[in-house]
C-alpha cells in the first residue's frame, strides 16, 4: 500500500536527517536531552528478556536503543526506512548487529518469528496507529513483548500547540496519540498485560529540573495519578505481550 503524503513527507525528512546529522539525537529528530530522557525511562521499566532473544528495533535511527538491547544480551535487528541512518548506525555499532531497511507498516519479516518488538519515535510520523500496531503484533511469537512510544495527545504543551495551530489555520507537523486509544488497539489486536508508562520531559531550557521530575517520589506520584501525569507528560510508553492463544 502506498504511503500517504504525510507519511512520505516524514520519510523524506528522516532520510535527510540521516544524511545531515551525525549524532544519534539529531538523526532521530530529538534534542540530546530529549533522547537521553526517553532512553532512561525505557531502561527503568523494561524487564529484559532471555539471553539471545530476537528483537526488532523498528524506526531505530542511529541505533541508540538497538545497542542498548545488545548490551543486555538480546539479539536485536535494527530496522529503519532511512538508509543513511542505518549506515551511520552500523558504523558505530558492533559488527554482530544486523540492520534492515524496512517500513513499520510493511516489514519483510515472517509472522510470529521474533520474541519482541520495539517501535519508538515512529507513531507520530504515521497517518494513524492502527495498521502499524496490527503489523507489529503479527511479528511476535505468542507471549512475546511489544513496546511502543508515542507523543501524548493530552499533554498540556500539545493541547496549546494544537489550539495555536487551529487559530492560525495551520496543520500540525506531527501526529499525537491518545494512550487510551492505543491501549484499545493493542487489546483488539490480541495483546494482553497492557501497561502504560508516562514520560514527562521538560523543555531544554528547563532541563536542570529534569532529575527532580524523574525522582522516585515524583514517579510514584505520577504512576498513581494519571489525571496529573497526562498533562505533564510529553510522551508515553505502552508495553504488552502477545496473547498465547
Amino acid at each position: 500500500m502506498p504511503r500517504s503524503s504525510f507519511e512520505e513527507t516524514w520519510r523524506q525528512r528522516f532520510t535527510k536527517r540521516g544524511q545531515m546529522f551525525d549524532d544519534d539525537a539529531g538523526i532521530a529528530g530529538w534534542t540530546e536531552s530529549g533522547l537521553e530522557v526517553r532512553l532512561r525511562h525505557f531502561q527503568r521499566v523494561w524487564p529484559g528478556d532471555a539471553p539471545g532473544a530476537r528483537w526488532l528495533d523498528i524506526g531505530c535511527g542511529a541505533g541508540s536503543y538497538t545497542r542498548y538491547l545488545a548490551s543486555q544480551g538480546i539479539a536485536p535487528v535494527g530496522v529503519d526506512y532511512s538508509l543513511p541512518s542505518l549506515q551511520k548506525a552500523r558504523s558505530r555499532s558492533d559488527a554482530s548487529i544486523p540492520w534492515l531497511v524496512g517500513d513499520a507498516t510493511q516489514l519483510p519479516v515472517r509472522p510470529a518469528s521474533v520474541d519482541g518488538v520495539m517501535c519508538f519515535g515512529v507513531m507520530q510520523a504515521l497517518s494513524g496507529p492502527d495498521r502499524a500496531t496490527r503489523e507489529l503484533l503479527t511479528l511476535i511469537r505468542p507471549g512475546g513483548q511489544i513496546w511502543i512510544d508515542a507523543l501524548n495527545r493530552h499533554a498540556l504543551t500539545t493541547v496549546l500547540n494544537r489550539l495555536q495551530a487551529r487559530l492560525r489555520r495551520r496543520p500540525l507537523g506531527l501526529r499525537y496519540d491518545s494512550p487510551a486509544q492505543l491501549t484499545r488497539l493493542l487489546r483488539a489486536a490480541g495483546a494482553t498485560e497492557v501497561r502504560l508508562y508516562w514520560v514527562p520531559i521538560l523543555p531544554g531550557s528547563l532541563r536542570r529540573f529534569q532529575p527532580w521530575l524523574e525522582s522516585r517520589p515524583v514517579r510514584w506520584l505520577l504512576a498513581r495519578l494519571p489525571w496529573l501525569a497526562s498533562p505533564l507528560s510529553h510522551a508515553f510508553l505502552i508495553a504488552a505481550r502477545k496473547s498465547g492463544n
